[in-house]
């Protein structure tokens, strides 16, 4: 098949379609639970990386490190993470995931992944082998091509 721009903008609205789908379904339920998506990304990356620095924290979320700290004041107060001083350096503070915040994660994904399954059920194994090889080569090339030729944004232009 011929790559062409007809093609990407194909594939593109296919992801962001399917993307806006599962997003939906777990903001719903986070909703529920009284936790915006800023939060649940934030408890994610605790729960995928481990204890982070608010600017570590910052880089993950793409935010400022002013804005991963309100998180962190809000999440801490729910009582799903806590600030700890580093003991080798009382400078240093990481934000860990608590117990609450570890199962709040759990919860929703655990849904993603039940709503995915009820999707894969009507795919033959064949498909779901070459959809899982497509999809981790693609994976693969956009991590890679970013990495080379990252986004500066500031020198986007709208």
């Amino acid at each position: 098949m011929e790559i062409n721009e007809e093609l990407s903008r194909e594939l593109e609205e296919d992801i962001r379609r399917s993307n806006t789908v599962i997003s939906r379904r777990g903001q719903a339920l986070l909703a529920e639970m009284g936790i915006s998506n800023p939060q649940f990304n934030t408890l994610l990356a605790l729960y995928e990386f481990g204890p982070l620095t608010m600017g570590d924290l910052g880089k993950h979320l793409f935010t400022a490190c002013s804005t991963a700290t309100d998180l962190a004041d809000r999440l801490e107060r729910f009582g799903l993470v806590e600030r700890k001083r580093d003991a080798r350096d009382r400078r240093i503070v990481r934000m860990h995931l608590l117990a609450k915040g570890r199962k709040t994660v759990e919860v929703v994904m655990n849904e993603r992944y039940r709503f995915l399954k009820e999707v894969l059920t009507e795919y033959t194994s064949e498909e779901h082998e070459t959809m899982l090889e497509s999809l981790k080569r693609l994976i693969e090339r956009v991590e890679r091509i970013d990495k080379a030729n990252p986004v500066e944004l500031e020198n986007v232009k709208i």
